[in-house]
């Protein structure tokens, strides 16, 4: 364990030999902006023992998740309920490279037990893709395998200031993505790779508020993974972003209320400060995973504020946090996951909350964005299997778009070109 830096009487501490063998990515600038942050960690500790304690006691009185009173304000915004409900607050203007998110992908940065140069081939595949914007995956799974979230945010960096190391990667991947294209398509799908890499919007997925870091503790405390990773991320990347004319976009999970809402509000405004930028620099998008959030939507929007982009629907932890919400009620029955799909019964409603929250104005006139679920869906095996595929994916996408989503969520770089059409 070494001591990486000290302020305000925090000390943080690295595990092992980290701070050496990352020492690119625990940079002294990311290293004093955690220190600074780190004031927020007991806060986050609280906030995650009432989740867990308001879980149980809904479950021990059997009783069902319920609206805020309207006339009450939410926790830690001086915010009143009914005034977010009504669009009584400041939201933000979507920025300019987020207008057109008709396909965002997903994945991360980085593969497990990786080398540098494998992990920016998933960076290059990504950025190459044609998908209007990426969002690279530090969160849950990924952040507690060995050194990979470390792994995420060294790819990033390298990346976005176009290190020599991710260019030539980028070059040989090109050519890898057109061979594929070229024998799909009948076309390339990239005519000049460097002028490509500047088209897809980067988006972080930091880890969530019930997560800590496995590699640094403060004053000898586990220490929030959502403060380390909206750190390394802003901190690393947010002068090439700037310069590149790219916005700093993350995307927030596993939130359940607008009370966390309004703890992430202070996180990025007090980042912001921190780092000279202008209060709503750094937008999030939110993803709307949990049961607990659907009666919430407004609130959220109103406790983020400037910050607040839009909205996602996943599909899978939805589905779970509501077996998980019903726990206590023997009569609930979730059928088998598979049959859930998005026309379903409770997932058209959440649908439809979410829908009418970004619909909804702020006192500006501004509106937010919905982004749809994931369509998992690649073209691989055989060609009945493909053509069976992409009949479904091509359909999943002019659902959501009737519905009136801003765009979509794409498992796989292939998907990007395939599903593009549906919505131009």
């Amino acid at each position: 364990m070494s001591t990486a830096s000290t302020s305000k009487g925090l000390k943080l501490q690295i595990r092992d030999n980290l701070a050496g063998e990352y020492a690119d990515v625990y940079t002294p600038e990311a290293l004093t902006a955690i220190t600074h942050m780190a004031q927020f960690n007991d806060e986050q500790k609280r906030l995650m023992s009432e989740r867990t304690q308001r879980r149980a006691e809904r479950i021990k009185a059997r009783r069902p998740i319920a609206f805020l009173d309207p006339d009450s304000e939410i926790k830690g915004t001086g915010i009143r309920v009914q005034d977010a409900r009504d669009g009584k607050f400041v939201g933000a203007v979507i920025p300019h490279d987020l207008e057109r998110q008709w396909l965002q992908g997903t994945g991360p940065a980085a593969k497990p037990n990786s080398p540098v140069k494998a992990n920016l081939r998933n960076v290059a595949y990504a950025l190459l893709s044609g998908a209007d914007g990426w969002m690279f995956d530090g969160e849950d799974a990924l952040g507690q395998i060995t050194t990979m979230s470390l792994d995420n945010q060294r790819s990033l960096k390298l990346a976005i200031a176009r290190d020599p190391q991710f260019l030539e990667v980028a070059e040989s991947v090109s050519k890898e993505m057109n061979a594929w294209a070229k024998d799909f398509f009948g076309r390339e799908i990239i005519s000049d790779w460097r002028t490509q890499l500047d088209f897809t919007t980067k988006i972080f997925r930091a880890r969530g508020l019930h997560l800590d870091d496995r590699h640094i503790r403060v004053n000898g405390k586990s220490l929030s993974a959502s403060i380390v990773d909206m750190c390394l991320y802003a901190v690393n990347n947010y002068n090439a972003l700037q310069e590149a004319g790219s916005s700093i976009v993350l995307y927030l999970p596993k939130m359940q209320t607008a009370e966390e809402a309004g703890f992430w509000n202070k996180l990025l405004t007090a980042l912001e400060t921190y780092l000279g930028l202008e209060i709503g620099t750094i937008k999030c998008y939110v993803l709307v995973e949990q049961l607990e959030q659907t009666f919430q939507l407004m609130e959220i929007r109103a406790a983020l504020g400037v910050h607040f982009v839009g909205f996602n629907t996943g599909r899978w932890d939805y589905i779970n946090s509501v077996s998980d919400a019903n726990s206590w009620d023997a009569d609930f029955v979730n059928p088998n996951i598979e049959s859930i799909v998005m026309t379903y019964g409770y997932m058209r409603n959440y649908e439809d909350r979410v829908r009418r929250a970004v619909n909804t104005p702020d006192i500006n006139g501004n509106y937010a964005l919905w982004q749809g679920g994931m369509e998992p869906n690649i073209p691989v095996g055989s060609k009945e299997g493909v053509a069976s595929s992409m009949k479904k994916a091509k359909a999943g996408a002019e659902r959501e778009q009737r519905e009136g989503a801003s765009g979509k969520w794409i498992a796989h770089w292939k998907m990007a070109h395939i599903i593009r059409p549906v919505w131009e």
